[in-house]
Order: C-alpha cells, then structure tokens, then sequence
C-alpha cells in the first residue's frame, strides 16, 4: 500500500558533496606531503601508505558516483530491482576499499610514529603490535565479505546460501571498536612523545593539536557503528547513510595524518630545499679576537680567582643535500653548538719577557705603517 511507502527522501547528493569536498582536500593535502617529502628526499613507508590509501579513497569515491546514479540514497521501494541489484554490487567493492583504506590509514600514522622514537624499543614492538592488530581486524572483515554467500553474487543478486548477516555485522563492530582504540593511541601518544622534546612549548601543543585532529574522525567512526543494524532489506537506504559516517572517518583522518606534517610542509614551501636555513639567522657566531676574551687572565692556578668564563660557539653549515632529521618529523634546532672553557695562565716569570716582545713588534708594525 502507497501509506505504507517510505518518504521519498534521497542522501546519495549529500553523500558525493561531503566525499568529494574531502576528496579535494586528501589529493592537495596528500599531494603537498608528497612533494615535499621527495624534495627533502625524506620520503618513508609512512608515505608510501598514505598516498595509496588517497587512492583508495579515490576508487571509492568513483563508485559511489556510479551508485548514486542508480538511486543510492533512495529508499528500495524507488528503485527497479536491476537498480537495487547494481547499488548492493558496488557497495560490496566500497565495503572492501573502506577496510582496506582504514587499516592502511592507521598503519602510515603508526609508521610516522615509529619514524619520531628511535630510543624506546618497548615501544616500537608494542606499536607493531597494533598494527598487527589492525591487519588482523580489517582482512577480517574483508574475508568475511567475500566468503559470506556461495556464490559470492548472490550477496547482490540473492539466492544461493549465505552466512548469518550477525557475522559480518558483528564483524564489523570489532573492527570498528579497534579503529577507535587505534585513534586514541595515534592522538596521545605523540604528546607524550613531544613533551621530552626541547622546543618551545607553543610549537609543541600546535604539533599535537595537527595529530589530535584524528580524535574528530574516531566520533564519526562511532557514529558508523551505530547507522549498522541487523536488518537488510532496504540496503540503498541504510548503507548509504553508513557511507556518509564511513567516508566522514576515513578521509578526515586522511587528512589529519597529513595535517600532522604541515610544519614542515610550510617550512619547505616557504624556505625551499634548506627551511631551516631561515632559522636563527640572526645567531651568527662571534669569536672575540682578543685573546684575553676567553677567559680571565691569572698568574697562578687558584679557582678562587677564576671568573668561570666561558665561550660559546655555533657551527653553522650549510649542505647541498639538505634534510629536515631524516628520522624525525619534529623540527631540530639547526647547527651544533658548543660550550667550551678556556683557562689561560701565564708563568710570573715570563710575563714581563712575553710583553717586551709584543711592544717590540707592535712598534715595528708602526714603522712599517709609516
């Protein structure tokens, strides 16, 4: 009966315009990290992830567009059964790219992580632990989708035999709850990380505000979670909402982990191949000329006497193949500086000889003069 219809209410717009702002984001966010890291020559395995997660999500988002067309965002009433048939075939590929993305995501933040602690091995293991982790949770997931129904099409075109909808589902919950986990750990452990680090404390909470950023999307994981229910029979509708959440987590947290870099993105595309080159300009080193500057000029070894004086010297060198810490993603203090003591003593008895000679030379750099 017609009161007994759905509204005819359509998400698919809503979903293509929140995935493709995003979308925009990862590829200039993902492009820029890329760019620079090459520059630098600093690129790692946590770029190599991130930027094939991008295009995953580009794949997904292409598919989407495909569904949208066919009336995803619409409830099943409106759509011809060769329509429903198609979307649910196409959300079966986006299902796999989103568990595939997710880990990968989690995996590039984790190894960007790793790239920053180079003295704790503690907690290098405990970190590949969870990425272990996240391998396990998300290919279970994707195993599960492709052994649910023999055949595998009747998961789309129905028919055949099919595992109990509560596997994958819960399957899914799992993953899920692990991803959130996940989010908190790649959030607050880079404070812990930062705060031993010596730089001002300005620069420290901004470089943790730029990881945290990954916190927003673990809310929308969250929200995903709950859009999933047990009930099947209107596939167009309910998972399209998902997707909404879904894409929501995964490209925000695409471009948190990027965000994450943007100092030293900035720093290159303000500075060029050597950012930190523009850094402490103004410190150039100045080495007295007179001797006596180094330190207190005494006749004999007593300490009381002595003013403790010191020099402080910076080495400033600057490299054609110039890097930003190779290892590390946290901007160091450029140059290498030095504190060096100078204690100078002079023998009594050659004190007056040593002044002689110098009035005879300087008098004789006089004459010359004249």
């Amino acid at each position: 009966m017609a009161g007994d219809m759905p509204p005819d209410e359509n998400v698919g717009p809503t979903l293509l315009a929140i995935s493709c702002i995003l979308l925009a984001l990862i590829i200039t966010t993902t492009s820029l990290r890329i760019y620079t890291r090459w520059s630098l020559r600093t690129l790692g395995w946590d770029d190599y992830t991130i930027a094939f997660t991008a295009f995953l999500a580009v794949i997904r988002v292409a598919i989407q567009i495909m569904q949208v067309r066919h009336g995803n965002g619409r409830h099943r009433s409106y759509l011809t059964q060769d329509e429903y048939i198609y979307n649910n075939m196409l959300g079966w590929y986006a299902q796999i790219l989103l568990f595939a993305s997710t880990a990968l995501l989690k995996i590039s933040i984790i190894l960007l992580i790793l790239r920053i602690i180079q003295d704790s091995w503690k907690l290098r293991v405990f970190l590949r632990a969870v990425i272990v982790g996240l391998v396990v949770t998300n290919l279970a997931c994707i195993i599960i989708l492709l052994a649910e129904c023999d055949p595998v099409d009747a998961y789309w075109k129905g028919g055949g035999t099919c595992w109990d909808t509560r596997v994958r589902i819960y399957s899914i919950y799992l993953t899920i709850a692990y991803s959130i986990l996940t989010d908190l750990l790649c959030s607050l452990l880079p404070l812990l990380i930062i705060w031993n680090v010596r730089m001002p404390l300005r620069k420290k909470l901004m470089i943790w505000g730029l990881m945290s950023l990954g916190l927003t999307a673990t809310g929308f994981g969250a929200l995903r979670a709950s859009s999933l229910g047990l009930v099947t029979d209107d596939l167009s509708w309910t998972y399209a909402i998902a997707a909404i959440w879904s894409n929501l987590e995964l490209f925000l947290g695409i471009n948190a982990a990027n965000l994450a870099l943007s100092l030293s993105i900035w720093g290159f595309i303000r500075h060029g191949k050597r950012p930190e080159n523009s850094q402490q300009r103004s410190a150039s080193s100045k080495i007295p000329r007179s001797g006596h500057s180094f330190g207190k000029h005494t006749p004999s070894l007593r300490p009381d006497q002595f003013d403790s004086p010191t020099c402080v010297v910076t080495c400033r060198r600057d490299r054609q193949d110039s890097r930003i810490s190779e290892g590390s993603d946290i901007p160091l203090e450029p140059g290498i500086q030095k504190k060096t003591e100078f204690w100078l003593v002079e023998d009594a008895s050659d004190n007056n000889t040593s002044r002689d000679n110098v009035l005879q030379k300087s008098e004789a750099a006089q004459r010359q003069d004249v």
